[in-house]
């Protein structure tokens, strides 16, 4: 599998895996989210990233969205000058539980690293079992917790700098 930079004529095959998300327990997202424009703008920022099996069919996606609502939070760490959120993460169901979220989040880290950011932190779903147990394995603590966009959250953060 390739681990890559979505590119604009990826955007069907992602949007069609996260509108797949769609009514799976947890899943917080909707007909209208996550939308093809939020989508586009991600792409066009190389913000959107994807994974590719050997017939290059999109099998996980993930984003680094920039949502001021959400970095207004005040669990957040103020110290950091550029923290960047980690949004939108899907796997197909066919590779779910193969420890694929985790790497795409590890691959990412590792590229907002590169671009410099000081930290990384995103919210996952109080109501979402598969999530919070994957997410559990990384080495990234939950700060706080949120109630946001009509949902209840947990805050993960860590720093990206030493």
């Amino acid at each position: 599998m390739k681990f890559c930079i979505a590119q604009k004529t990826d955007s069907e095959s992602i949007m069609k895996l996260y509108k797949s998300m769609v009514g799976r327990e947890g899943v917080t997202w909707s007909d209208d989210y996550p939308s093809m424009e939020t989508l586009i703008r991600d792409i066009s920022r190389e913000n959107e990233f994807c994974l590719k099996d050997d017939d290059d069919k999109i099998v996980a996606a993930i984003a680094i969205d920039e949502d001021e609502e959400v970095d207004r939070l005040d669990v957040w760490n103020k110290s950091y000058k550029r923290a960047g959120e980690l949004a939108r993460l899907a796997v197909i169901t066919d590779e779910q539980n193969n420890g694929i979220a985790r790497k795409m989040i590890e691959n990412v880290v590792e590229i907002m690293k590169e671009r410099s950011y000081d930290a990384v932190h995103f919210l996952a779903s109080k109501s979402n079992p598969p999530a919070l147990a994957s997410y559990k394995k990384l080495d990234i603590p939950i700060v706080g917790e949120a109630v946001i966009y009509g949902e209840n959250w947990w805050c993960y953060e860590k720093a990206l700098k030493e």
